[in-house]
């Protein structure tokens, strides 16, 4: 029977398990050794091969699937709880298996790998929820229109698992299993948004599109970050911009209601492209903003060559800390 996506279990860390276990359990094969891969930092990670002309002793049989891989996994929902005596006895479980690749993943909210953990088996492997929402991020970005693209990319449903994951590890525990919203800026390409932020002081985006919980939104576009950077205070995930849209709306406030109303009414003037659509939308905080003194050029170029590239390709994060230095380029928020 499969395990259901939302788990009833009261107790946190098998809570956070079973969820993330049933979300595996209903996705392809492929996407699963990717995101594992992506998580553990493997890059040959065979959960199941398929071999032919199988060689034992006796018979010889035309093909076999079999497991190759076993991986326990140990959760804990909260920072510096990790019982090394508890890891060793689970290592002993590991001992009875007989796969090609044996681990036992422990998945914390740390920020930084538990010291103790290095000395207790090369088997055991120290991942974060950043890096899982990190991993899905990763597979739910990959483009299927891409001739160059090798890797698998979720069907509809499959993206809409791995949403409600990601959606999921930032709600449970209070939303502390993912780091860093107060220092995090989503940085969004804007050719379209920032006119539209400009007008109607909102963003706008495809329906349910996953982003990490970030303080702030900046907008890039012509070669630079914009100055105005405003407070996130809120999101729909899908709304029809429209009149009725909008009155149908659900989980607004009044006041983002008449936001929602004057905008819809701006775009159906300007007879823009969105007018009509399903989009979601986030709601800006302009009064509470970080204000840089100019724009931050785009200085990111090409590896090996002075050829400039985008600096944000769809969405990226950055620092907010860094973002207030007001710097004249990216390149001081790459590593922030």
């Amino acid at each position: 029977m499969a395990n259901p996506l939302f788990s009833t279990y009261a107790q946190g860390e098998n809570r956070v398990t079973s969820t993330l276990m049933a979300v595996l359990e209903n996705i392809n094969n492929q996407l699963t050794e990717d995101l594992l891969e992506a998580v553990l930092d493997e890059s040959d990670l065979a959960l199941v091969t398929f071999d032919n002309q199988l060689v034992g002793d006796g018979s010889v049989p035309d093909a076999g699937i079999r497991s190759s891989a076993s991986l326990l996994f140990e959760t804990k929902t909260r920072p510096n709880e990790v019982d090394v005596g508890q890891l060793r006895e689970h290592l002993s479980y590991l001992d009875d298996e007989d796969a090609d690749t044996e681990r036992l993943v422990v998945l914390t909210p740390d920020h930084e790998e538990p010291p103790a953990l290095g000395d207790i088996d090369d088997r055991v492997v120290w991942a974060n929820f950043d890096n899982v929402v990190n991993a899905v991020e990763s597979i739910l970005a990959r483009d299927p229109g891409s001739t160059e693209q090798s890797f698998a990319v979720p069907t509809e449903r499959e993206a809409f698992l791995l949403r409600e994951l990601v959606r999921f590890l930032y709600e449970d525990a209070g939303g502390q299993l993912v780091s860093g919203e107060e220092d995090r800026v989503l940085v969004v390409g804007a050719r379209k948004a920032w006119p539209e932020f400009e007008a109607h002081g909102l963003y706008f985006c495809q329906p349910n599109r996953s982003f990490k919980p970030s303080r702030y939104l900046a907008f890039y576009t012509d070669g630079e970050i914009k100055p105005i950077v405003p407070k996130i205070t809120d999101s729909i995930e899908t709304v029809e911009l429209t009149r009725e849209g909008v009155e149908n709306a659900t989980s607004v406030t009044e006041v983002q209601r008449e936001a929602l109303r004057n905008a819809v009414d701006g775009l159906e003037a300007a007879d823009a492209d969105r007018y009509g659509s399903d989009q979601k939308v986030i709601f800006l905080d302009e009064d509470s903003e970080i204000k840089l003194d100019g724009p931050v050029s785009n200085d990111k170029t090409a590896e090996g060559s002075d050829r400039t590239v985008a600096f944000v390709q769809g969405h990226r994060y950055v620092s907010a800390s860094a973002l207030r230095e007001s710097p004249l380029t990216t390149s001081a928020l790459e590593d922030s």
